[in-house]
């Protein structure tokens, strides 16, 4: 694809073809119009299998570029950005998946094209960025009978059904779940739960606000548990939660903590920015070392 622009400045976009609903080559072009501006060059960038996004990050900080764009779900703003993690180039993010939490949480609209459009007047800023174990996160890291659905997810109905197969295959573990107790380390206090997640943007699963409080650059990680048991409980706390009064729950605490440790079972499922993980544990959730720079439009939700 030719490059649009001058030549001052170089950009990358890199692009998930199978992520979301909506993917042509037309919506692509449009997407690359839509960021068309004077004195820069943009390369699109298709990705292929899991980790590329990673890996045409790395090469686009290589390369020089100042800016990435990354079209897909939050997954691949996930891989993107620890392409980019340490180093001086720009993440934009553009919606392409399910739920795009971290475009929501940057200020942009739903739509790839808008938000293409409105990253024209964003600024950089720098983002704090989880890690969990070696892996690194931009919204949280959960463990439970979301992560547990998340396992057991069709990735083919997932991109054709979207937030309905998620919602299905949610409810059917959910007849299934054993809801065990999950023992974690909370800067060195043990936890139990029947739900976890450790926090680094405010929003899960879309729109809703399962940590209120937490801002993308506080420098902390919020850490919601739910010690309700069984299917009456997880049902109540899930209604709750779509309704924004979940924090009213004697079940349901948040803490603000700098590290958490996973201890066990050693079989509970752990999901990291909508992707399924198989821990090994015990494992070590924190801040990394370095910030993110972002493309945020004026007053980003945390």
């Amino acid at each position: 694809m030719a490059p649009i622009g001058g030549a001052v400045s170089k950009a990358c976009l890199i692009f998930n073809p199978r992520a979301g609903r909506w993917r042509t080559p037309r919506l692509v072009d449009r997407i690359l119009r839509a960021l068309a501006r004077p004195g820069q060059t943009i390369e699109a960038r298709p990705t292929r299998s899991p980790g590329d996004a990673t890996r045409l990050a790395r090469q686009a900080v290589e390369a020089r570029a100042e800016t990435v764009y990354a079209f897909g779900g939050d997954g691949t703003l996930r891989e993107a950005a620890a392409g980019l993690l340490g180093s001086n180039t720009i993440l934009g993010t553009i919606p392409g998946g399910t739920t795009n939490v971290i475009p929501l949480a940057l200020g942009l609209p739903p739509r790839p094209v808008a938000a293409a459009k409105r990253l024209r007047e964003a600024t950089p800023i720098e983002m704090d960025v989880g890690r969990c174990g070696k892996e690194i996160f931009l919204m949280q890291a959960s463990g439970g009978l979301d992560a547990r659905a998340l396992h057991y997810l069709d990735p083919v109905q997932k991109r054709y059904l979207g937030k309905v197969a998620v919602a299905l295959t949610g409810l059917s573990q959910w007849r299934k779940y054993d809801y065990p107790d999950l023992e974690l380390l909370a800067d060195g206090r043990t936890q139990f739960a029947s739900f976890f997640a450790v926090c680094n943007l405010p929003y899960y699963g879309g729109r809703f606000r399962l940590a209120p409080a937490a801002r993308l650059d506080d420098h902390q990680l919020h850490l919601v548990l739910f010690r309700g048991r069984g299917r009456a409980a997880t049902l109540a706390f899930a209604r709750d939660l779509a309704l924004g009064r979940h924090l009213v729950r004697s079940d349901v605490e948040i803490l603000r903590v700098q590290e958490v440790e996973l201890k066990g079972p050693a079989d509970f499922a752990l999901q990291v920015d909508g992707d399924a993980m198989s821990p090994a544990l015990p494992m070590t959730v924190r801040l990394a070392e370095d910030r993110l720079r972002v493309l945020a439009l004026p007053r980003a939700a945390g």
